[in-house]
């Protein structure tokens, strides 16, 4: 009798992982289905309006990893819009020319509230984004490093500060290829 049921216990186990399983993907669980039960389970992340997918960074944050995915929309503005493991909240930056007015605060914040993109200036020199990356700073403080091709060909890593003082303050990084 007890053969018997540590049997129908670990069949039950099994069924219990299963159906748990078939609805992880559905549940803003990221990409735990896929890691167990391969690529048919994975994470599906629909981004309306993508004309060129550009880049995606991935921060852990908390028990979750942030999805950040920047990408030429159809209107033609570099669109970063982020994507959580969990939370229906979720803020959208929208990268627009210098000569373009741009949000006071520029803390993804208030796009989560809205609904609407955060407008963030390019450099005036960006002919074109190459990638956008978020991460945590510290705390709920992020920072966001675009990397563009400028007017002149050269390559930049321009930080982006949410905070209005921290903002005057951005960090430049050139990446000068060296031929051999």
């Amino acid at each position: 009798m007890s053969k018997n049921m540590s049997k129908v216990s670990i069949l039950c186990i099994v069924v219990l992982f299963l159906g748990i399983s078939s609805i992880m993907p559905g549940c803003g669980c990221g990409r735990t289905a896929s890691r167990m039960m391969g690529r048919e389970h994975r994470q599906v992340l629909e981004v309306q309006n993508m004309e060129k997918f550009l880049s995606i960074s991935f921060d852990k944050h908390g028990s979750s990893t942030d999805k950040n995915i920047s990408y030429v929309g159809t209107d033609g503005y570099v669109y970063t819009q982020e994507f959580k493991d969990s939370g229906v909240l979720q803020g959208t930056i929208r990268w627009v020319p210098a000569n373009e007015d741009q949000s006071m605060i520029q803390s993804r914040k208030l796009s989560r509230w809205t609904g609407k993109p955060v407008d963030t200036k390019l450099p005036d020199d960006c002919a074109e984004v190459l990638a956008v990356d978020v991460s945590y700073k510290s705390g709920s403080k992020r920072v966001k490093n675009l990397t563009f091709r400028s007017t002149d060909g050269s390559i930049y890593a321009k930080e982006y500060r949410d905070g209005f003082i921290d903002r005057k303050f951005s960090g430049w990084l050139e990446i000068k290829p060296v031929k051999q």
